[in-house]
């Protein structure tokens, strides 16, 4: 073929490909598939027009493409300043409402506390403690109210304190999730609670006994004529601000050392119950998306915004355990510490995000879409990151979700009904515990049998339980991936037994060393139940890509543990406190009754969450064995290849 008709041929097919490079919004589909049709021509051009300007030109045009693609790669290093420097501040100015909202509830709850405690002065021991009240009042009248700043262990404090608020914030976040009432109601608990500690030391100080000077007086009274219908209270407010400059006082020694590190710590609070709020917002407003993809949305941006409070949590646990008990330091130098701190939050969360919405969204760096095959349903032999093996996970999970609480729910039902239908009485059946990672100890009650004195049926009951959440797991990947049902075998259901009668002696015995055992052999048997029943894999072949892909066989299982035990806690101590509370209410009967039932809740709760979180399990083990087997065998590459020049996509459409 001569150069000119070479050009005259294709030139059609170049110039929507130049068009295409200069769209701001351009079909990834497309430009993939004329991407591979002009390289092949600029293998022709090099082949048979070696030294025409037609080859100059196509090796141009691939050389834009190229840089086009590669020029915003950047280093994990630069990633992370710029999610600090650009990605985070612009979350923050898009979610400013939920984030508004949220200092607002802070704010009026603790006037609300302020409020309670004027009313009732015991409210404060109903709050605090009546241990930490009275700790308080003995450091006040020894001389050092600020004692209980001045452990003599400063790092072991400040560990447990940065630890304890960034659980008390995860808490906040994750309550969001609950059409965002859990945010709120948390954000009022610490507001009210802040509200009656502070108010606590101003009650307790000098300025409940200060009198004002001559020439206030009269302003006072008639701000607290306005303010509280001729009472006094206006007055002692007032009287506290005109003696802050004074050496007296319990409130202002309170003030000047408390916001050493409250400064940043409550303001990371009323952050994570906006960015809880921001969860939340995806669900009560999806707008014109489904629930589904609103309430991702919203999550990703959530999640981003109580992120950028960990670092917050910890110099703020820092500075409680070193600085805060420096109660000698200058006033001054703590009252402009404070200020500066104060400062800091102002211009990150609410000066610099304005600063970055006028430059416009910042350049995001995206991971592969999640791609499905015809049908909508998902390829499960397909090389995925850890992070895209999750979001297909729950992109399976979230189509087949009805399928998994209705069924789930009655596997729990069943697992509960036999097991208590058996063995001692229903309130000493199990003893549940209520500590933040106790939810695992629950967890393994349930499943655990001569640990707790039972007999070898409770074994075959659990391994029964495990049949079923397989089975109920396996059903939904096979409805929801490309993956085909395999023919019933009974062979292979026999597998899967013997299988689940491993999982469930696993777990039939407790301890350290038997529960280091069970950690190093979960994800094995995960995966050889998963291999076995719908890949045909051999145990051999499982074996070595469980261990010798450390990653992803517990980077899944961890991964999932730390989504699942925060909701799990905050389920149980939260929400099920409440309802629990409910059913004393509602139930007349005498107490053992009530234990009873307690216990019998409790029980189908603990595992119907575990069949949930199994479920989650299942359906990541699947894909990350495809991805396994794939990255081992590259057997749909090798399928992919032998279909090349069969047919032609354009747009994703095969055309014949």
């Amino acid at each position: 073929m001569r150069e000119t008709d070479f050009i005259e041929h294709n030139k059609e097919k170049w110039e929507r490909y130049e068009a295409s490079l200069e769209q701001s919004d351009q079909d990834p589909e497309l430009l993939n598939q004329l991407y591979v049709h002009t390289t092949d021509d600029l293998s022709i051009s090099r082949t048979f027009y070696p030294n025409r300007s037609v080859r100059v030109y196509l090796n141009g045009l691939a050389q834009r493409t190229f840089l086009q693609i590669y020029r915003g790669r950047r280093g994990e290093v630069s990633k992370f300043f710029t999610f600090w420097s650009q990605e985070l501040p612009w979350v923050v100015y898009r979610r400013r409402r939920p984030l508004f909202i949220s200092l607002l509830i802070f704010m009026l709850s603790m006037a609300i506390g302020v409020l309670s405690y004027r009313i009732d002065a015991t409210f404060a021991e109903t709050i605090l403690g009546t241990d930490y009240v009275s700790m308080t009042e003995a450091n006040i009248a020894g001389g050092d109210p600020m004692a209980v700043y001045k452990s003599p262990d400063a790092f072991g404090m400040t560990l447990y304190i940065t630890l304890h608020n960034i659980l008390i914030a995860l808490l906040t976040f994750i309550a969001g999730a609950f059409f965002c009432v859990g945010s709120v109601v948390l954000l009022i608990r610490n507001g009210v609670m802040l509200g009656v500690f502070q108010y606590f030391f101003f009650d307790r100080g000098e300025f409940s006994e200060l009198a004002l000077p001559p020439g206030l007086d009269w302003a006072a009274r008639g701000l607290s004529w306005l303010f509280t219908a001729g009472g006094n209270g206006f007055e002692k407010i007032f009287a506290s601000l005109v003696y802050l400059s004074s050496d007296e006082g319990v409130f202002r020694e309170s003030l000047l050392t408390i916001w050493i590190h409250g400064a940043l710590e409550i303001s990371s609070i009323v952050i994570a119950g906006g960015a809880g709020l921001t969860l939340g917002s995806g669900l009560l407003f999806p707008g014109t998306l489904t629930r589904l993809q609103a309430f991702v949305r919203s999550a990703r941006d959530g999640l981003k915004i109580m992120l950028g409070t960990v670092p917050l949590f910890i110099i703020a646990g820092t500075l409680e355990g070193y600085v805060t008990r420096q109660t000698e330091l200058p006033e001054v130098l703590r009252f402009l510490f404070i200020l500066l701190c104060f400062a800091f939050i102002g211009w990150y969360y609410v000066v610099y995000p304005r600063v970055i919405a006028r430059s416009g969204p910042p350049e995001r760096t995206t991971g592969r879409r999640i791609t499905t095959t015809f049908g909508g349903t998902y390829p499960v032999r397909q090389i995925r990151t850890l992070g895209e093996q999750l979001s297909t996970a729950f992109g399976v999970l979230g189509k087949g979700l009805g399928r998994l609480l209705l069924i789930g729910a009655s596997i729990a039902v069943g697992f509960c009904a036999l097991s208590f239908s058996f063995g001692p009485a229903a309130a000493g059946r199990y003893r549940f515990v209520s500590y933040f990672f106790g939810d695992v100890e629950n967890f393994y009650r349930l499943l655990t049998s001569f640990g707790e004195s039972r007999e070898i049926s409770y074994t075959l009951l659990v391994a029964g339980g495990f049949y079923a959440l397989f089975r109920l797991s396996f059903s939904v990947v096979q409805r929801y991936t490309d993956l085909e049902r395999p023919p019933f075998e009974a062979s292979r259901e026999l597998h899967l037994l013997m299988i689940c009668g491993l999982l469930a002696l696993c777990f039939a015995f407790n301890g350290t060393v038997v529960a280091l055992l069970v950690f190093l052999t979960l994800p094995c048997l995960l995966l050889w139940a998963v291999g076995s029943y719908l890949f045909a894999i051999p145990f051999k072949t499982v074996f070595r890509l469980a261990y010798t892909n450390l990653g992803s066989s517990y980077g899944i299982l961890l991964l999932l543990l730390l989504i699942y035990l925060p909701v799990t806690y905050l389920i149980d101590t939260v929400i099920g406190e409440f309802f629990f509370q409910f059913l004393d209410w509602v139930i007349y009967t005498d107490g053992g009754n009530i234990d009873a039932y307690n216990v019998i809740l409790q029980a189908f709760c603990y595992y119907y969450l575990l069949a949930m979180l199994f479920c989650s399990c299942i359906v990541a083990y699947t894909l990350a064995l495809g991805s396994l087997w794939e990255i081992d065998t590259a057997s749909d590459l090798r399928r992919r290849i032998a279909r090349l020049g069969k047919d032609r996509r354009i747009k994703g459409l095969v055309r014949e």
